[in-house]
């Protein structure tokens, strides 16, 4: 068995000795395989740097991450083995942080190394690292995603998530001690299925944990033209390396893989929640979450209101079915809809949960929270993913309670054996109700 660490590591001690220079070499090992686990060999890999900037920290509200700007750092071949190794400068891997109290503390530039198929299927890894490591292996997903005709709309079908990243024999995983004194290794995160649909660049649907079969209802597809699906899945973790010669290196790191893109039928319906008016009312004077938009636009609530936001539709409707994409800002993990016939008396239509994980409100195991959030916009593929975005997707099948003119909505919270308690929501993207 190979262990290229050692190679490496003696490497830099015929060249430096035991203390780096800025322009001593290190590197980052690597293998790259075709789905079913065969070497990938004469691939060219492209890998990029960032410089990480921490938002600033004044005590007010968190000042979100903004996106890293990769550029082109070099490129390797992959062997006939599959094997690979990005070569960096060791002055490269980190810079002097120009918000640091004190003189000489330096922040770590991140690196992206990225392999992308023809059929479109991709994986990368964003890391971190100080000295020489090996990387998560490269294999895309083989996800064997599918689409067939179903009774309730079309079904779509596919394998479950890549594995856990396995540490490398020369490295080792992080450990936590417990209150008795054990210490515990905390694997990397286990990928799970993020099934998204999207209506040109817009998010329309988004299912966190998602498995398979899944029926794409005609509600959830409403009357977009073009509707496209994909599978994300993202693992974050920490390993340690202590190469011969150098200084020991940890290496943080986030590995995410994608499907080929999958084009849904375009949907035929339309809700006939489509342009009614809702209140409280922008001060545009249209409802900007019932135009078939997909854009998530902040309610403005008076102090009066209790964060219910009612809809007025034309007529009275014996409603069937809801679909609620993008609510967010009530910190809970559902909706609830609630219909009335002269707007005093109300019946509730449903109380359902949003498409999450436990893992969406939990605590996160095998990495911290901020780099998640720091690394959600690191593909070269596609956009932010990131388990706390509170942007939520749901759909349910409506109570009848008989013909409703008025409907309202908020958001509920099940955590904690909750049965739907109220949480009000601040965001949202759109509402549609079917018959």
């Amino acid at each position: 068995m190979r262990h290229p660490l050692h190679a490496l590591g003696l490497f830099a001690v015929l060249a430096t000795g035991c203390d780096r220079l800025q322009d001593d070499p290190i590197f980052a090992y690597g293998r790259a395989e075709h789905p079913d686990g065969a070497p990938m060999a004469g691939v060219t890999l492209h890998y990029d740097r960032a410089r990480i900037v921490e938002p600033p920290t004044n005590g007010g509200p968190p000042v979100p991450w903004a996106p890293p700007q990769f550029t082109p750092y070099g490129t390797a071949t992959t062997e006939a083995t599959g094997d690979f190794f990005l070569e960096m400068r060791y002055g490269d891997v980190h810079a002097p942080d120009p918000n640091a109290p004190i003189p000489g503390v330096t922040q770590d530039y991140r690196f992206r190394v990225s392999l992308l198929r023809e059929d479109g299927a991709g994986v990368f890894a964003s890391f971190t690292f100080r000295d020489d490591v090996e990387l998560p292996t490269l294999r895309p997903w083989d996800s064997r995603l599918r689409l067939e005709p179903g009774l309730a709309g079309h079904v779509v079908s596919f394998e479950p998530a890549p594995p856990v990243p396995q540490v490398p024999v020369t490295g080792e995983e992080l450990t936590i001690t417990t209150p008795e004194g054990e210490e515990v290794p905390q694997k990397p995160t286990t990928p799970e299925v993020v099934l998204q649909v999207f209506s040109g660049d817009q998010m329309a649907f988004r299912w966190w944990g998602a498995t398979s079969p899944w029926t794409a209802s005609p509600y959830v597809l409403e009357d977009f033209a073009s509707p496209e699906l994909r599978l994300r899945a993202m693992s974050l973790g920490v390993w340690y390396f202590y190469p011969l010669g150098a200084k020991h290196s940890n290496l943080v790191f986030r590995q995410e893989w994608r499907t080929p893109p999958l084009s849904l039928p375009a949907g035929d319906l339309r809700p006939v929640s489509r342009g009614v008016a809702c209140s409280p009312t922008p001060k545009e004077g249209t409802c900007p979450w019932t135009d078939g938009r997909l854009e998530q636009v902040a309610v403005s609530w008076s102090a009066r209101e209790s964060r219910w936001l009612t809809l007025t539709l034309p007529e009275a409707r014996v409603l069937r079915h809801a679909v609620v994409r993008g609510m967010s800002g009530g910190l809970g993990g559902g909706f609830r809809l609630e219909g009335s016939l002269d707007g005093e008396q109300w019946s509730v239509l449903a109380s359902s949960r949003f498409l999450l994980s436990d893992s969406n409100l939990g605590n996160q195991v095998g990495g911290d929270l901020g780099f998640e959030e720091a690394t959600r916009w690191d593909s070269p593929f596609d956009g932010s993913l990131y388990k706390r975005d509170e942007a939520h997707f749901g759909e349910a099948a409506l109570t009848d309670v008989g013909p409703v003119r008025y409907v309202r909505i908020t958001g509920v919270d099940f955590a904690n054996n909750n049965n739907g308690a109220f949480r009000g929501f601040a965001r949202l993207a759109e509402v549609s109700l079917f018959e």
